[in-house]
């Protein structure tokens, strides 16, 4: 056992978060995201904001399904390769027997008009997590860049408007995109952050 940020931090705390995030998020990836930064970032404090943005960059890039990606990380980063294991068998064990049992379920009653109606709202209340959600993932970014400047700011601004705009207009490949904001993140960084001289605290 050990302490992260002065909240006591052991495996089996971490895998039961892990079981309780599996067991309510229902809704999918955005919802997923969002019970992680309530438990990892806001409630325990055993990330800060930028670190999981960092991790959601990377798991972004990774192939395959994004959320196991970022269970694998976080696990990594808290406890090593065993919270790693520990976090994954946390996730997916609640979750695949509530997938399967729901599956079954829905099978039987998805021909009611009611069940239908039912899930129209429930997409309309994901929207609405995932709008959270996905501030939280971008204000650290544009804490960041302000802090470095204007023209930092406004030129990570020019990266997710410019890859909303090519991807939408243009429907390039996702993996291009990523290519292109990464080496635009390196010129950001190598000529504008880097040359920019830097006060005394």
């Amino acid at each position: 056992m050990k302490n992260i940020d002065n909240f006591t931090f052991s495996m089996r705390k971490l895998f039961f978060i892990w079981c309780g995030i599996g067991v309510t998020s229902f809704g999918g990836g955005a919802v997923t995201q969002f019970l992680i930064q309530d438990k990892f970032i806001y409630k325990y404090r055993w990330l800060t904001e930028d670190e999981y943005t960092t991790i959601v960059g990377i798991g972004q890039i990774t192939p395959g399904i994004n959320i196991l990606a970022y269970t694998i990380l976080i696990g990594r980063k808290l406890a090593g390769w065993r919270g790693s294991i520990v976090s994954v068998l946390g996730l997916i064990i609640p979750s695949t027997a509530i997938t399967l049992v729901l599956s079954a379920v829905y099978l039987s009653v998805s021909r009611y008009a009611f069940v239908q109606d039912a899930l129209k709202s429930v997409f309309a209340s994901i929207f609405g997590v995932s709008i959270v959600t996905n501030w939280r993932n971008i204000k650290p970014i544009l804490c960041r860049g302000s802090k470095e400047g204007a023209l930092p700011l406004l030129s990570f601004l020019l990266i997710i408007i410019g890859t909303v705009i090519l991807y939408q207009c243009f429907a390039f490949s996702v993996i291009f995109l990523y290519f292109i904001g990464s080496m635009a993140g390196v010129v950001i960084y190598t000529l504008i952050i880097k040359k920019k001289p830097r006060l005394p605290k």
